[in-house]
């Protein structure tokens, strides 16, 4: 039950074989833990057949990106397997007082977060408290503040990374997607937009569509816990692979 990618990007489901991403309902979900945080993860990842792509070809069609699609057909059949695995995952999803969208540019992740209010019954938090940062507000907080310590795999793209986003327009909204995964977790993807809401003492189920290294988690973990007094878990609809 994986995924197929034709030559020209259509993303198919192919339940002879779980290559790129399990799709089964019996093989999920999946449950981790980032930094002492629970997460959960619909469907899993995986780097099993002839392809090293770790499943992504399915949320960039997911999310109409870089030139993949997917039909409404198998988008459907996936999105009815998604809800059946949430349906029999309530104790992990239950216990919120809200469930937190991260903005994204894509509408993939509200509507993957209104599947899981209306599973698990817990009202979705306006994410527009937060906020997108740009390429502008990122590449000018690393120029004036670089990290004191960089490994050596970070090093040999710290300056590429530099450069490229010199050439992109700097309101342009920052993609952790798009950078190199060694620097991700040096940035913070998130910024505050206003006030905020006062969060002390509640419980938010944070809903993103892939998870990969952890940083964008990271950023809106650092607002919602440090700024704002929330606790918070995460669910993802593709995990790490």
């Amino acid at each position: 039950m994986g995924i197929e990618v034709s030559a020209a990007k259509a993303v198919t489901i192919n339940d002879q074989h779980e290559n790129g991403v399990d799709t089964s309902v019996a093989g999920n979900p999946s449950r981790t833990r980032f930094k002492n945080m629970p997460l959960l993860h619909v469907f899993s990842r995986n780097r099993r057949g002839q392809r090293r792509d770790d499943g992504n070809p399915l949320v960039h069609a997911l999310k109409g990106r870089r030139g993949y699609s997917i039909l409404p057909f198998w988008k459907g059949q996936l999105m009815a397997r998604a809800r059946t695995i949430l349906k029999a995952s309530r104790e992990d999803i239950n216990n919120f007082h809200f469930v937190l969208p991260l903005p994204s540019s894509s509408p993939f992740c509200a509507e993957f977060a209104a599947m899981v209010s209306d599973v698990s019954g817990t009202p979705i938090l306006d994410p527009t408290f937060l906020r997108k940062r740009t390429v502008g507000e990122v590449l000018a907080e690393a120029k004036a503040n670089p990290p004191a310590r960089l490994s050596s795999g970070q090093r040999s793209v710290w300056g590429s990374q530099m450069h490229a986003w010199e050439r992109t327009n700097p309101d342009a909204l920052f993609q952790a997607k798009d950078t190199e995964i060694v620097l991700r977790p040096l940035f913070r993807a998130f910024a505050i937009d206003g006030d905020g809401p006062d969060l002390k003492g509640i419980r938010v189920l944070v809903v993103d569509d892939i998870f990969a290294t952890g940083s964008s988690l990271a950023s809106a973990r650092d607002i919602l816990e440090n700024r704002f007094g929330a606790s918070v878990a995460a669910i993802f609809f593709l995990s790490g692979a």
